[in-house]
């Protein structure tokens, strides 16, 4: 793969920070739902985990165990793997406190992250680390994710809840977290791969950049799944 610049490295790195701040605040503030007590316990508990999370994915990435030869690829397992932990806290008692404990305008606004994080990728392109089909010069166009998330926690936070905002927002971020998703992956060293252009995708067998599956990616939707709950569980009501 080719090295990313110093610049964007740090850019990278400094939207993984700010995730893994974004998620211990998070489960800080809603553990005041049950305690000032709980919500310290919560905001410990959770940083122990993305540290634990941090150094384990960032192990694996770096360490040229995804590179092995085999099928089904290994990488393959760490894809899976980091999106069923997501889905895993998002569907768990951890993500029903989320819900319960935080605005609707901060689960909707934590998807403003993704604005960042693709004009890094954008730049990994003109760099020649990533195809064109990565970034919002061609297929990936989740960087209205983040401009949507953005707008619409701002909208949310000042105007009050609209559920027809919630949904639209939701929707149209899931949507393009898929397609992203599926670029690239059909990207990657794999033997069923369709994008042939050089260079393929190979940020999640390096360190640090194979943060951006499990400290980006499977972040991202965990965020959507949590909205979804939220909007399941406000179905009668206008929600707070």
């Amino acid at each position: 793969m080719v090295q990313p610049s110093t610049f964007t490295t740090v850019a990278f790195v400094a939207v993984v920070a700010a995730v893994a701040v974004m998620i211990v605040w998070g489960f800080a503030i809603a553990g005041r739902r049950e305690s000032a007590a709980h919500s310290r316990a919560w905001a410990v508990r959770a940083g122990l985990g993305v540290a634990a999370w941090l150094t384990f994915t960032g192990v694996v990435s770096g360490s040229g165990v995804l590179e092995s030869p085999g099928l089904p690829p290994r990488a393959m397992f760490f894809l899976v793997g980091c999106n069923v932990v997501a889905l895993g806290l998002a569907l768990s008692r951890p993500g029903t406190l989320l819900i319960k404990g935080l605005p609707i305008a901060a689960l909707v606004g934590f998807a403003a992250y993704r604005l960042p994080l693709e004009l890094v990728l954008h730049q990994w392109y003109v760099e020649g680390v990533l195809p064109v089909q990565m970034t919002y010069v061609s297929r990936n166009l989740d960087i209205l994710s983040g401009v949507l998330g953005l707008m619409g926690g701002l909208w949310l936070w000042r105007r009050g809840t609209s559920r027809p905002l919630v949904w639209a927002v939701n929707l149209v971020g899931m949507g393009l977290l898929l397609n992203v998703g599926a670029i690239a992956v059909l990207s990657s060293p794999f033997p069923f791969r369709v994008f042939t252009n050089d260079p393929a995708v190979l940020l999640i067998f390096h360190f640090p950049y194979g943060w951006i599956l499990p400290m980006c990616v499977a972040p991202a939707l965990a965020g959507h799944v949590l909205v979804f709950r939220w909007l399941w569980q406000t179905r009668g009501g206008a929600g707070s």
